[in-house]
């Protein structure tokens, strides 16, 4: 294994895999949303983390308007977990504890497509408080785009580039999005840095509506919103691009998966620190030609922002 990039954990940052589903069945999107939060949440669940929820905790009908509400104040052994939604058209979130007694609620909040809806587990901290999230999965809907939902893994980028539990972390992350992959129409994916409005790593640096995804979704047959250590590119991309062996030959990625909807699960290099310099410029040749078009705007210097190391900005 090379070595592992150190990240200061003053500096860390969130990343997030988003998985864009297409359904043109409306329930079809409500019950993808709820396996990615159930079983979903399960699949990277790979420390046995459920088992190890606190159950007991009453659930609220409504939900509850304040997350503490959900959750028990200090707890000294087990984890925590919450789920949260977001209602379309308020500035409302409804907290519940993440245990079985929710689930039913949780579906009916899901056919009703929120804003946002998501789940986080988490440890106690040595006094007994709630403290970092292990893992967190979330869900989105957007009223301009009725058949869509986007299921997103987030994870510290510190974790994913240190030697102590980059192995576990990428374990639960690709195990999450390999069973998304395999059981939804999911038609795009991308792997970036959590940016506002759920922007790809390229799309937060083009000017005009090049840059906002609900512009650029509904094109994933001709369009790639942009490219990243993990991509999941449609099979009408693939076609336009060659072929499944035109990417093999081409040498830009470790692993290529084939998905049931002919899509592929791109993963450029076996571990994400890898995922620098001339594995990005490999990866950029290799889907350039399908990339949503744009004029770049370099970022201004600014301190504390994510690194741009995996976008090109003289293609």
């Amino acid at each position: 294994m090379d070595a592992f990039i150190s990240v200061n954990s003053g500096l860390s940052h969130d990343l997030v895999m988003e998985l864009t589903v297409y359904d043109e069945n409306p329930d079809g999107l409500s019950a993808g949303a709820f396996g990615w939060l159930t079983e979903g949440v399960g699949k990277s669940a790979i420390g046995g983390e459920l088992s190890r929820l606190q159950q007991g905790l009453r659930v609220s009908v409504n939900g509850f308007s304040r997350a503490r509400d959900s959750m028990p104040m200090r707890g000294n052994s087990g984890l925590w977990g919450s789920v949260s939604v977001a209602p379309q058209g308020t500035f409302d979130v409804l907290y519940n504890p993440y245990v079985q007694d929710v689930l039913p609620w949780l579906m009916n909040r899901l056919t009703e497509k929120p804003e946002s809806a998501d789940v986080e587990i988490g440890e106690f901290s040595a006094g007994g408080e709630i403290s970092n999230s292990v893992i967190r999965l979330s869900v989105s809907f957007d009223e301009e785009l009725p058949n869509y939902v986007k299921l997103s893994y987030l994870i510290d980028e510190a974790v994913l580039v240190n030697s102590d539990t980059a192995q576990t972390e990428r374990s639960r992350l690709l195990a999450a999005v390999e069973w998304a992959c395999s059981r939804y129409n999911v038609v795009f994916g991308h792997f970036s840095y959590a940016h506002s409005g759920g922007r790809t790593e390229v799309e937060r640096y083009l000017r005009g509506p090049a840059r906002v995804p609900s512009h650029n979704t509904p094109n994933w047959r001709e369009r790639l919103r942009g490219y990243s250590w993990l991509t999941v590119v449609s099979g009408d991309i693939v076609h336009s691009l060659g072929g499944i062996d035109v990417l093999r030959n081409s040498g830009a990625f470790s692993s290529i998966s084939v998905l049931p909807n002919d899509s592929l699960l791109l993963q450029a290099t076996p571990w994400f620190h890898e995922y620098r310099d001339e594995r990005v410029e490999a990866v950029h040749h290799a889907l350039r030609t399908t990339l949503v078009e744009g004029e770049f705007r370099r970022p201004a210097p600014a301190p504390g922002q994510p690194s741009t190391h995996m976008v090109l900005f003289d293609a």
